[in-house]
């Protein structure tokens, strides 16, 4: 019996790492074929680990290392224009300080949005949403991470876009219901990114209209239900990366994404390409 016993658990350990290895191996097939189906690129805020953030150079670079969409943040200034700069205070990407709504678009527009980044590009002003439009027409879908809400905030960047830009590759960032049905109605030829709060919000917001739903891949840490629900809606998946590296963007294929944004799109899609054309390890 000793014998026998022995032998069988011979064979059960040498299948063991066999097992180990195809699974392994259909993970690996799994993240290839999820790397090639990538439909888009977004440089968030721009090719912003290369250029300082949310400004024409950093779109500019977006544009010329292959990303298929540039997101950018869009306010309002004192004088009621339309401008692009994350934060909400001015003193982390500028040489100004205080809240940048406070100023004027010609009063923001006079200040330094390089030189915190690197000196070679104290030159760069922040940009005006029409400008930026202007800038990607054309060249590279514009994603537009709405800051704000209101009827006649909505109206204004709809009225930019129809005039500077191309509603049909205008992915607007949607935060609520009612600024998705509103842009469904007013830009019916652009596409929704839900920017959802939780996963709470995944069907109430595919419901009012989003295409794509973004997840946080924190939210993802305990399973892949947000994912399943994502699925179950019909619509597509977004997910945030950061640096474009191996490792993040393998964790990220994992669950099949239509679309990744990266501080670095360069890196992303190098990344990419990598993962798609061989076996990862």
């Amino acid at each position: 019996m000793r014998q026998i016993y022995c032998v069988t658990l011979g064979i059960l350990l040498a299948a063991a790492p066999m097992a180990v290895q195809g699974q392994t191996q259909a993970v690996d097939t799994a993240v290839r074929k999820a790397a090639a189906n990538v439909s888009q690129i977004i440089a968030h805020r721009g090719a912003s680990a290369e250029r300082p953030e949310c400004t024409l150079s950093a779109i500019r670079r977006a544009i010329k290392v292959g990303a298929t969409a540039v997101e950018v943040d869009v306010r309002t200034s004192r004088d009621g224009q339309l401008f692009i700069l994350h934060d909400a205070t001015l003193n982390r990407t500028t040489n100004g300080t205080g809240q940048a709504s406070a100023l004027t678009l010609a009063e923001l527009q006079k200040l330094d949005a390089g030189s915190w980044f690197d000196a070679k590009f104290k030159d760069e002003r922040i940009p005006s949403l029409i400008e930026s439009a202007r800038e990607c027409k054309g060249k590279i879908d514009l994603l537009l991470d709405l800051k704000e809400q209101g009827d006649d905030y909505d109206r204004k960047v709809v009225g930019i876009i129809r005039k500077h830009g191309d509603p049909t590759r205008t992915i607007v960032g949607v935060r609520s219901i009612a600024q998705a049905e509103r842009f469904r109605k007013l830009l019916p030829k652009a596409r929704q990114l839900a920017l959802i709060p939780s996963v709470d919000a995944i069907e109430d917001l595919a419901k009012a209209g989003a295409d794509v739903i973004r997840l946080w891949p924190r939210w993802l840490e305990d399973g892949d239900s947000p994912v399943k629900r994502v699925r179950a809606t019909g619509k597509g998946l977004h997910l945030n990366g950061t640096k474009g590296k191996l490792d993040e963007t393998r964790q990220l294929l994992i669950h099949q994404p239509d679309s990744l944004s990266s501080d670095d799109p360069r890196k992303l899609l190098a990344t990419l390409k990598k993962l798609s054309e061989s076996n990862p390890r």
